[in-house]
């Protein structure tokens, strides 16, 4: 997914493209982390390695699974549509200037004049259908890891509340007896209390 998504800014930047830039790196570093804590977790079997992976996986199905769907999405919708926009400002600013302008043509409406001043939406629907892949790939094995995880983290809970359970059970039974016998012991002539 990375090389992916390196591609896929690098084609957007040699056609002048609008995107957003480094957003899927992001998430793709994020499932790199996921992975390698999750090795890590496996192979000592520490609580907090485990408990660690399972969040990241929560974090990998609910953000940056569908922040990548999403922004692929838009992207083979616009290129395949063959859109192009013209603001004036950047269509990816954070706040919009007073009485400006922005337009988004698409298709036959756009002529080369237009081509020339305005810039293209999208970038090539492979790459994108590449990331949108192994992004439901990432989902599916987050949702399997997830099982996986809380399995190993409440199971051993459960078995330690069995055995906790019967071990009590046990003292309780035999303490009756203890008691008796010492009582017995102590007392002249064999008498009780």
């Amino acid at each position: 997914m990375i090389v992916l998504s390196g591609l896929a800014d690098y084609a957007s930047t040699r056609i002048n493209t609008i995107r957003l830039h480094g957003l899927e790196e992001i998430c793709s570093f994020y499932f790199v982390l996921v992975g390698l804590v999750g090795i890590c977790g496996s192979a000592s079997y520490r609580r907090g390695l485990v408990i660690t992976y399972l969040v990241m996986c929560i974090h990998s199905i609910f953000i940056f699974v569908p922040a990548i769907i999403t922004v692929s999405s838009f992207d083979i919708h616009f290129y395949q549509h063959e859109c192009w926009g013209e603001c004036d400002w950047h269509l990816l600013a954070t706040s919009f200037p007073t009485n400006s302008r922005c337009q988004i043509m698409c298709g036959d409406h756009v002529d080369d004049a237009m081509r020339r001043r305005m810039t293209r939406l999208g970038t090539d629907y492979r790459l994108d259908a590449g990331l949108i892949s192994a992004a439901i790939l990432e989902f599916l094995l987050s949702i399997v890891t997830c099982v996986v995880a809380s399995r190993t983290l409440f199971s051993p809970m459960k078995e330690l509340g069995d055995q906790g359970t019967s071990a009590a059970e046990l003292t309780v039974e035999m303490q009756p007896l203890n008691q008796t016998e010492e009582n017995t012991d102590s007392l002249p002539n064999g008498s009780t209390h």
